[in-house]
């Protein structure tokens, strides 16, 4: 298992609001459940986060059955906002912390805290969040959003989930995924990502195998990106190193109607420009044709064959924080030595 589950923000009622002193009901900040806007999560719901200017110090907190977060590398979540922050010098205005029994968010000794960037108004991004500098002693019990500043926001959120990124099995389950519940004769037929040296699935099915996976040197980027903001600073982050991985995509049928039927349900799924979404993140994916004698697809199979390559990044290893600094120029003038 790759991705667990914090909070799907499908029950705002699970959540309270609370002034500054962490206990006293807040009318300034308010949470409520989301259907229309809606981001990452198979649930297709939401919340909906309103603030108001003097909202500053207010906040919404929720209470967990533990979670071990052992293992787990990333928070994400996925968010919109009316208003850009933490670009361009813009203000942050959401926080979010984590507590436990043993540390809760507001004991001294739990200093993890992430402010939450938002890059564009009115548009849905995930949010990546390190955990290697969180120690959860007895499991993750309490999550808190605190409203920053003095400017009112209104903000729709998503699954807050747990994720140890495997790019490779990940790929493989969002491929599934998308193609789940395609349909031959009102009967959903199975779909599964296998090895090449494992045996097929009898008809109907739709066969998916990985059979090449290269690094794209045509995606090499050397641009940081700066992540886990905080109130002393942030990281800048590298991009991970790219892949490209391959799939064949093969309707197994009887006849040749049931072939079709799959085909065209493949297509329907899967654009020849596409992407995949995987724990809030996007792959890009699209239809290829993989050239050369024993290339697999078209009239040199016995089975018509869709070919499809899942971009994908390896996740970097984690990089200390970058506390901000000023710029102190020093100037001298040489003097004159008669």
């Amino acid at each position: 298992m790759t991705a667990r589950v914090i909070d799907s923000m499908g029950d705002a009622a699970r959540w309270a609001a609370v002034g500054p002193d962490g206990s006293t009901p807040s009318t300034e900040v308010g949470i409520a459940d989301e259907t229309v806007v809606v981001g990452y999560g198979p649930d297709r719901r939401g919340a909906k986060i309103a603030a108001t200017p003097t909202a500053g110090g207010h906040r919404l907190r929720r209470a967990l059955a533990p979670v071990d977060l052992s293992g787990f590398t990333e928070l994400r979540l996925s968010i919109r906002a009316d208003r850009p922050a933490g670009r361009g010098g813009l203000p942050f205005f959401l926080e979010l912390r984590v507590g436990s029994t043993a540390t809760p968010v507001d004991d001294p000794a739990n200093t993890w805290h992430r402010l939450l960037p938002v890059r564009a108004a009115d548009r849905w991004e995930t949010v990546r969040l390190s955990l290697d500098d969180l120690t959860m002693a007895g499991g993750l019990t309490e999550l808190q959003l605190r409203c920053l500043g003095g400017t009112g926001f209104t903000a729709y959120l998503d699954d807050v989930i747990a994720v140890a990124p495997q790019p490779f099995a990940d790929a493989d389950r969002a491929l599934a995924e998308r193609l789940a519940g395609i349909e031959t004769g009102g009967t959903a037929v199975p779909v599964s990502v296998r090895a090449a040296g494992e045996p097929p699935a009898s008809a109907p099915a739709l066969d998916v195998v990985q059979f090449d996976v290269r690094y794209a040197y045509d995606r090499v980027v050397d641009a940081v990106v700066p992540r886990d903001y905080t109130d002393v600073g942030s990281r800048q982050a590298i991009p991970g190193d790219p892949y490209d991985i391959d799939y064949a995509v093969t309707p197994v049928a009887a006849t040749r109607a049931e072939q079709t039927a799959l085909l065209e349900a493949v297509v329907d799924r899967l654009s020849p420009v596409d992407e995949l979404v995987v724990d809030g993140e996007r792959l890009p994916t699209r239809l290829v044709w993989i050239p050369g004698p024993n290339r697999i697809g078209g009239f040199l199979t016995d089975v018509p064959v869709l070919t499809y390559r899942v971009s994908v990044r390896r996740t970097p290893p984690p990089v200390p924080p970058v506390r901000p600094v000023d710029d102190l120029v020093v100037a001298a003038d040489l003097l004159e030595i008669a």
